[in-house]
Protein backbone atom coordinates (compact mmCIF):
# COMPACT_ATOMS: atom_id res chain seq x y z
CA UNK A 1 0.00 0.00 0.00
CA UNK A 2 2.85 2.40 0.76
CA UNK A 3 4.14 1.94 -2.78
CA UNK A 4 0.83 3.11 -4.21
CA UNK A 5 0.70 6.08 -1.86
CA UNK A 6 4.22 7.16 -2.75
CA UNK A 7 3.47 6.86 -6.46
CA UNK A 8 0.20 8.79 -6.11
CA UNK A 9 1.88 11.49 -4.06
CA UNK A 10 4.58 11.88 -6.69
CA UNK A 11 1.96 12.35 -9.37
CA UNK A 12 0.15 15.00 -7.40
CA UNK A 13 3.38 16.89 -6.87
CA UNK A 14 4.15 16.59 -10.57
CA UNK A 15 0.75 18.00 -11.44
CA UNK A 16 1.54 21.21 -9.62
CA UNK A 17 3.44 22.27 -12.75
CA UNK A 18 0.55 21.53 -15.11
CA UNK A 19 -1.16 24.86 -14.45
CA UNK A 20 2.05 26.62 -15.40
CA UNK A 21 2.39 24.53 -18.56
CA UNK A 22 -1.05 25.60 -19.68
CA UNK A 23 0.11 29.18 -19.48
CA UNK A 24 3.36 28.21 -21.25
CA UNK A 25 5.40 29.81 -18.47
CA UNK A 26 7.26 26.69 -17.40
CA UNK A 27 8.09 25.51 -20.90
CA UNK A 28 6.52 22.10 -20.34
CA UNK A 29 5.67 20.47 -23.64
CA UNK A 30 2.32 19.02 -24.63
CA UNK A 31 4.01 15.62 -24.59
CA UNK A 32 4.98 16.16 -20.95
CA UNK A 33 1.43 17.20 -20.04
CA UNK A 34 0.09 14.06 -21.73
CA UNK A 35 2.61 11.89 -19.91
CA UNK A 36 1.77 13.49 -16.56
CA UNK A 37 -1.97 13.02 -16.97
CA UNK A 38 -1.58 9.43 -18.18
CA UNK A 39 0.62 8.49 -15.25
CA UNK A 40 -1.76 10.26 -12.88
CA UNK A 41 -4.65 8.29 -14.34
CA UNK A 42 -2.63 5.11 -13.85
CA UNK A 43 -1.98 6.07 -10.24
CA UNK A 44 -5.67 6.79 -9.76
CA UNK A 45 -6.42 3.28 -10.97
CA UNK A 46 -3.82 1.88 -8.57
CA UNK A 47 -5.22 3.88 -5.64
CA UNK A 48 -8.81 2.85 -6.35
CA UNK A 49 -7.75 -0.79 -6.70
CA UNK A 50 -5.76 -0.62 -3.48
CA UNK A 51 -8.71 0.85 -1.59
CA UNK A 52 -11.03 -1.79 -3.05
CA UNK A 53 -8.61 -4.54 -1.95
CA UNK A 54 -8.42 -3.01 1.54
CA UNK A 55 -12.19 -3.16 1.83
CA UNK A 56 -12.23 -6.79 0.64
CA UNK A 57 -9.62 -7.56 3.29
CA UNK A 58 -11.93 -6.18 5.99
CA UNK A 59 -10.10 -2.95 6.76
CA UNK A 60 -11.90 0.07 8.10
CA UNK A 61 -12.55 3.05 5.83
CA UNK A 62 -10.50 5.35 8.05
CA UNK A 63 -7.39 3.38 7.08
CA UNK A 64 -7.97 4.57 3.51
CA UNK A 65 -8.40 8.26 4.35
CA UNK A 66 -5.05 9.31 2.92
CA UNK A 67 -5.36 7.68 -0.53
CA UNK A 68 -9.00 8.81 -0.72
CA UNK A 69 -7.98 12.41 0.05
CA UNK A 70 -5.15 12.26 -2.48
CA UNK A 71 -7.53 10.97 -5.13
CA UNK A 72 -9.98 13.79 -4.35
CA UNK A 73 -7.18 16.37 -4.70
CA UNK A 74 -6.18 14.91 -8.07
CA UNK A 75 -9.80 14.95 -9.24
CA UNK A 76 -9.97 18.71 -8.71
CA UNK A 77 -7.06 19.39 -11.07
CA UNK A 78 -7.81 16.69 -13.64
CA UNK A 79 -9.56 18.99 -16.16
CA UNK A 80 -6.50 21.26 -16.23
CA UNK A 81 -4.41 18.39 -17.60
CA UNK A 82 -6.30 18.62 -20.89
CA UNK A 83 -5.11 21.89 -22.45
CA UNK A 84 -5.68 22.48 -26.15
CA UNK A 85 -3.24 20.63 -28.36
CA UNK A 86 -2.98 17.50 -26.20
CA UNK A 87 -5.53 15.30 -27.91
CA UNK A 88 -5.02 12.22 -30.04
CA UNK A 89 -2.86 13.05 -33.07
CA UNK A 90 -2.03 16.59 -31.91
CA UNK A 91 1.47 15.80 -30.73
CA UNK A 92 4.04 13.03 -30.97
CA UNK A 93 2.72 11.51 -27.72
CA UNK A 94 0.30 8.61 -27.78
CA UNK A 95 -2.90 10.14 -26.42
CA UNK A 96 -6.31 8.51 -26.22
CA UNK A 97 -8.02 11.83 -25.48
CA UNK A 98 -10.80 12.30 -28.03
CA UNK A 99 -11.38 15.66 -29.68
CA UNK A 100 -14.82 15.59 -28.03
CA UNK A 101 -13.10 16.93 -24.89
CA UNK A 102 -12.49 20.26 -26.60
CA UNK A 103 -15.63 20.27 -28.79
CA UNK A 104 -17.81 19.56 -25.73
CA UNK A 105 -15.78 21.24 -23.00
CA UNK A 106 -18.89 21.91 -20.91
CA UNK A 107 -19.79 18.22 -20.96
CA UNK A 108 -16.22 17.17 -20.23
CA UNK A 109 -15.93 19.62 -17.35
CA UNK A 110 -19.23 18.29 -15.95
CA UNK A 111 -17.98 14.70 -16.18
CA UNK A 112 -14.77 15.76 -14.42
CA UNK A 113 -16.83 17.56 -11.78
CA UNK A 114 -18.90 14.41 -11.24
CA UNK A 115 -15.66 12.49 -10.66
CA UNK A 116 -14.43 15.18 -8.25
CA UNK A 117 -17.72 15.06 -6.35
CA UNK A 118 -17.59 11.25 -6.13
CA UNK A 119 -14.01 11.30 -4.83
CA UNK A 120 -14.75 14.10 -2.34
CA UNK A 121 -17.61 12.00 -0.96
CA UNK A 122 -15.29 8.98 -0.81
CA UNK A 123 -12.78 11.01 1.18
CA UNK A 124 -15.44 12.28 3.58
CA UNK A 125 -16.72 8.74 4.17
CA UNK A 126 -13.20 7.55 4.94
CA UNK A 127 -12.69 10.32 7.48
CA UNK A 128 -16.06 9.47 9.06
CA UNK A 129 -15.06 5.78 9.05
CA UNK A 130 -18.30 4.82 7.30
CA UNK A 131 -16.91 1.57 5.95
CA UNK A 132 -20.05 0.19 4.27
CA UNK A 133 -20.85 3.51 2.60
CA UNK A 134 -17.18 3.98 1.63
CA UNK A 135 -17.16 0.58 -0.06
CA UNK A 136 -20.30 1.46 -2.03
CA UNK A 137 -18.86 4.87 -2.92
CA UNK A 138 -15.89 3.17 -4.56
CA UNK A 139 -18.43 1.87 -7.10
CA UNK A 140 -19.68 5.43 -7.66
CA UNK A 141 -16.13 6.62 -8.25
CA UNK A 142 -15.63 3.84 -10.79
CA UNK A 143 -18.91 4.76 -12.51
CA UNK A 144 -17.75 8.37 -12.79
CA UNK A 145 -14.49 7.18 -14.36
CA UNK A 146 -16.28 4.96 -16.85
CA UNK A 147 -18.83 7.63 -17.73
CA UNK A 148 -16.12 10.09 -18.71
CA UNK A 149 -13.93 7.54 -20.44
CA UNK A 150 -16.88 6.23 -22.42
CA UNK A 151 -17.41 9.66 -23.97
CA UNK A 152 -13.96 11.20 -24.06
CA UNK A 153 -11.36 8.42 -24.30
CA UNK A 154 -10.48 6.29 -27.32
CA UNK A 155 -9.73 2.60 -26.90
CA UNK A 156 -10.30 0.17 -24.09
CA UNK A 157 -10.78 1.27 -20.51
CA UNK A 158 -7.69 1.34 -18.37
CA UNK A 159 -4.25 2.59 -19.22
CA UNK A 160 -3.16 2.76 -22.86
CA UNK A 161 -1.08 -0.11 -24.16
CA UNK A 162 2.55 0.99 -24.06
Amino acid sequence: MWRELIVLSGALIGLAGVELSQQEKAGVSGEDVIAARQESMDMSTIAIGSMREAMRAGREAKAEAYPAAALAKWAKVLPKTFPAGTGAGESSADSQALSAIWRDRVGFDQAASDFADATARLSALAVANETAAFTKQLDEVKRACNSCHGRYKAGAQGPPAK
